[in-house]
C-alpha cells in the first residue's frame, strides 16, 4: 500500500471544491492533452452487435528491457479515453513503465456507430472481452484494471462475476458507486444539483450523438425534460437493457452485493467526504477481513479529486500504482503474474 498519506491542497477546503476543481484545472506535469498520448486504436467485438474501442500506449523503456505490465483504464459515466482522470493515471503509469490501455465503453468517445445497444452499468463482461483481446494481442503481463467512478463499479462487478476466471491479475476502483440506487438518491438531494445536472446533461448528449447514427425510441433527450439520472435511466437505459424497472436495473448492475466473490487482489479507494458516493455503502457491503479486496478511505478528496500538495497532483494514481507494485511483483514478465494473495 502507499506509504504516502493524502495531503490535500489547502485552497480546496470543501468536498465540492475537491471534486470540481480537479476536473477544471489541468496538470501540465502529466501531459494530459489527448495528443500527448499517441495510441494504437483497436476495435473489440464484445458480441455479434456491439463493440468497444481500446487505445493502447506503450512506455518508453530502455533497449532490452520489458514493460512493467499492462494497465487497463475504464472511465466513468459520460467519460471517455480523454477524461482527465484517465489521462492523469495513464501518464503516471507510463512513467513507471506500464503499457496503458484506455477503454472507450459502448457509445463513448465517438464510438456511437460500433454498437446497437446503449451503454449501461451492467455491461461488465465488456471488460472481460477487452482483457481477452489484450491477451491475444500479446500485451505484456501482468494485467491490472483500474476503473474510475461508475467505471470502478463496472471493474469490481466484472472481477466478482468472473470469480476465479478473472482475466486481470489485480483490480482497482476509485470512488465506485457500488450501490447505484443509494447514489442516485444522494445525487437527487438539493445540495447536489450541480452533479445531477452534469451527469444528466452528459447522458442526454451521449444519447443525442447515438441518435445521429441510429434510431433510439423515447422522448427528447434534453436536460430540461429529463432532469435526473433516474428519469434518464427510466426512459432509455431500462428499456434498452431489458430490465423491468430502474430499481431492477440498479440492483442488477451494482457491484456491492457481489464483492465477496472477487478472487484476485483488489483495492477500493474512496474518500469519506465524497459528495455523490456515500461512505455508508462501503460499510454496508465491506467484505470479510482477510479477503483479497482492500479498502483505502482518506478523510478528504471528494469524488475522484484527490488534489494533493506538491507534484504530481493526482494522489490516487500514485496510491494505485504503489499498490500494484506490492501485489504484482515486477519479476513477472511476459506471463501471468503470480500475485500476492
Amino acid at each position: 500500500m502507499s506509504a504516502r498519506p493524502f495531503r490535500p491542497v489547502r485552497w480546496l477546503p470543501s468536498r465540492h471544491l475537491q471534486t470540481i476543481v480537479p476536473t477544471v484545472l489541468g496538470a501540465p506535469e502529466v501531459g494530459e492533452t489527448p495528443g500527448a498520448l499517441p495510441a494504437e486504436v483497436r476495435t473489440i467485438a464484445v458480441d455479434g452487435e456491439n463493440a468497444v474501442q481500446l487505445h493502447v500506449t506503450r512506455p518508453e523503456i530502455a533497449a532490452g528491457a520489458a514493460a512493467r505490465g499492462s494497465l487497463l483504464l475504464v472511465h466513468g459515466l459520460g467519460g471517455s479515453v480523454r477524461s482527465k482522470d484517465v489521462l492523469r493515471i495513464a501518464a503516471a503509469a507510463l512513467r513507471r513503465g506500464w503499457t496503458v490501455a484506455r477503454l472507450n465503453l459502448r457509445n463513448c468517445g465517438e464510438t456511437e456507430s460500433l454498437s446497437t445497444s446503449l451503454y449501461n452499468a451492467g455491461q461488465s463482461d465488456d471488460v472481460g472481452a477487452t482483457l481477452a483481446d489484450m491477451d491475444a494481442a500479446g500485451l505484456p503481463r501482468p494485467f491490472a484494471v483500474l476503473g474510475s467512478s461508475l467505471g470502478g463499479n463496472t471493474v469490481l462487478r466484472y472481477a466478482a462475476t468472473a470469480g476465479g476466471g478473472c482475466g486481470a491479475d489485480a483490480v482497482i476502483a476509485l470512488n465506485p458507486p457500488i450501490d447505484l440506487r443509494a447514489c442516485a438518491e444522494v445525487i437527487n438531494r438539493p445540495d447536489n444539483l450541480i452533479y445531477q445536472a452534469y451527469f444528466t446533461r452528459s447522458l442526454c448528449s451521449l444519447l443525442n450523438r447515438v441518435r445521429a447514427v441510429r434510431h433510439v425510441p423515447g422522448p427528447a433527450a434534453a436536460l430540461w425534460r429529463i432532469r435526473t439520472v433516474w428519469r434518464f435511466d427510466a426512459a432509455f437505459t431500462v428499456p434498452d437493457a431489458g430490465h423491468s424497472s430502474v430499481e431492477d436495473y440498479y440492483a442488477y448492475a451494482s457491484a456491492g452485493p457481489l464483492l465477496g466473490q472477487i478472487r484476485v487482489p483488489g483495492l477500493l479507494i474512496a474518500a469519506r467526504n465524497d459528495p455523490v458516493v456515500p461512505f455508508s455503502i462501503f460499510e454496508r457491503h465491506r467484505t470479510a477481513s482477510g479477503g483479497p479486496l482492500r479498502y483505502l478511505h482518506p478523510d478528504r478528496g471528494g469524488h475522484v479529486g484527490y488534489w494533493q500538495r506538491g507534484s504530481p497532483r493526482f494522489w490516487a494514481a500514485e496510491a494505485a500504482l504503489d499498490y500494484l507494485d506490492e501485489v504484482l511483483p515486477a519479476r513477472t514478465v511476459g506471463a501471468r503474474a503470480e500475485v500476492a494473495r
